[in-house]
């Protein structure tokens, strides 16, 4: 075995490039020799206030540099630590980012304003919040900068002060980013904006393509304000992930073009719990899954904002052209409202869009609320479960005996024959990615083999780290 001093830092070359470091460390100096391959292994232990600059690292598509825990979740990194990656083809796995307390954010894929990271992807971490901290100091947890970078697996708990917990930072360059099987646990309601668990982008890049992809997550109580995703950039996918008991929306704030398909929505009769929320134009709402939400205006099931005329970026641009079909809503405090926030200065109407081939059972609640009246909408095939259903004569349903029975993986799946419909459908797959085929059916599910399970703590996250 071979000691190397260089100033401060301890490495230890375990093997050939293998790189064991301590916090005592002299980054700038160690990181001469790294080359496509090698590994940097953090010692265990705490590591309180650690300034980690990863610069340039060299990585390839076949040998990228990693950065990892020696023993995962054995690393613990509190205090104002900073930990910066910038280069190609890095993996960060299995630290633990704890208490942390500085006003700087936490964990950035860039070095420097223009170094970043590509091709890069931090797996199998934690950051988590389990002391009380200062709600006046405003840091963000993750900071994806670059172009296509990866996080997954990771778990987020416990986010006290103002700050999105993971931001995607939007710029001219498409990031094309990848958000998946991460565990977004609880984070307490904040009481004014900034308390978002994930952000794509700002107003004044919203029109940007961001084309990032959120998918095989799991939100668990993300209580830190009303948007509990703030999309700010076009183009964006958010597809099967699992909404437990959230007191927001997934929210189209700003942009254009972004697709919500086959998701699960369970607000579990908690108050101001929500689904969707629409501002924009050309989005499509897709297969999604409603169940027993408690919210109504900005946290109905699906929301349609009212817009302002020519809107700033940082404004409301007018709802147009949204396609919100093949969605299931049951028992929800209000399944869709339209116009919300109208105003004199907030004052175009949602328009052009398309609502087809949606189940509703919305049991003793409001099916629709009309705060302003939707302009030139297409209703087909749309089913309403039969009854003295609240504000079913506002729009073209079929109200109709709907049976559904609970299903193994815990939605309620409908009975065979209740929900066939009329017309034809552009959605071509269902909530489980079963193929539509023949006469359209209403609402998320069609005939076929259903999913057997969807995100939950189990399967998201570390595999190392107990919840």
């Amino acid at each position: 075995m071979v000691l190397l001093l260089f100033g401060s830092l301890l490495i230890t070359s375990v093997d050939a490039g293998e790189f064991r470091i301590t916090p005592s460390i002299d980054l700038d100096k160690a990181l001469e020799g790294i080359s496509a391959g090698d590994s940097i292994v953090l010692a265990n232990g705490i590591w309180n206030d650690a300034k980690l600059h990863f610069e340039s690292l060299p990585g390839t598509a076949e040998h990228p540099v990693q950065i990892r825990a020696q023993t995962p979740g054995k690393v613990i990194l509190g205090g104002k630590t900073e930990f910066r990656i910038s280069g190609h083809h890095i993996t960060v796995s299995g630290l633990a980012f704890r208490n942390t307390t500085g006003a700087s954010d936490v964990f950035a894929f860039r070095t420097h304003s223009k170094r970043h990271a590509y091709h890069s992807r931090i797996t199998e971490c934690v950051f988590e919040q389990t002391t009380g901290s200062r709600r006046d100091k405003e840091s963000r947890w993750l900071n994806i900068y670059g172009t296509n970078n990866r996080i997954d697996h990771c778990y987020f708990v416990g986010k006290r002060n103002k700050g999105a917990t993971l931001v995607v930072w939007v710029a001219k360059s498409v990031g094309v980013h990848q958000i998946d099987h991460n565990h977004f646990g609880q984070r307490p309601e904040l009481g004014r904006n900034g308390g978002e668990t994930i952000r794509i982008g700002t107003s004044d890049v919203s029109e940007l393509n961001s084309r990032t992809i959120v998918e095989e997550n799991y939100f668990e109580g993300c209580n830190g304000e009303g948007e509990v995703i703030s999309n700010k950039s076009c183009e964006n996918i958010y597809r099967h992930n699992v909404f437990d008991r959230c007191r927001g929306t997934l929210t189209l704030r700003h942009g254009h073009r972004c697709v919500v398909d086959g998701n699960v929505f369970l607000g579990r009769k908690e108050s101001r719990t929500g689904g969707v929320r629409i501002i924009g134009g050309d989005h499509r709402v897709t297969n999604n899954y409603f169940e027993s939400l408690r919210g109504d205006a900005e946290r109905a099931a699906v929301c349609f904002m009212n817009g302002i005329p020519d809107s700033p970026l940082n404004g409301y641009a007018p709802v147009r052209n949204a396609l919100v079909a093949h969605n299931t809503f049951i028992d929800c405090k209000v399944s869709m409202e339209f116009g919300v926030r109208a105003s004199e200065k907030i004052s175009v109407n949602p328009a052009n869009c398309r609502i087809s081939h949606n189940a509703y059972l919305p049991g003793k609640w409001e099916l629709i609320r009309v705060g302003a009246k939707p302009q030139k909408f297409t209703w087909l095939g749309n089913k309403c479960q039969a009854g003295g259903t609240r504000g079913a004569n506002l729009v073209e349903i079929e109200r109709v005996d709907i049976l559904m029975s609970r299903a193994s993986d815990g939605l309620m799946r409908p009975v065979m024959g209740t929900l066939e419909s009329t017309g034809t459908t552009s959605v071509r797959f269902d909530i489980d990615r079963t193929q539509r085929e023949g006469t359209p059916i209403a609402g998320c599910d069609a005939p076929g083999k259903a999913r057997s399970s969807w995100p939950s703590p189990k399967s998201t996250g570390p595999t190392w780290h107990a919840r």
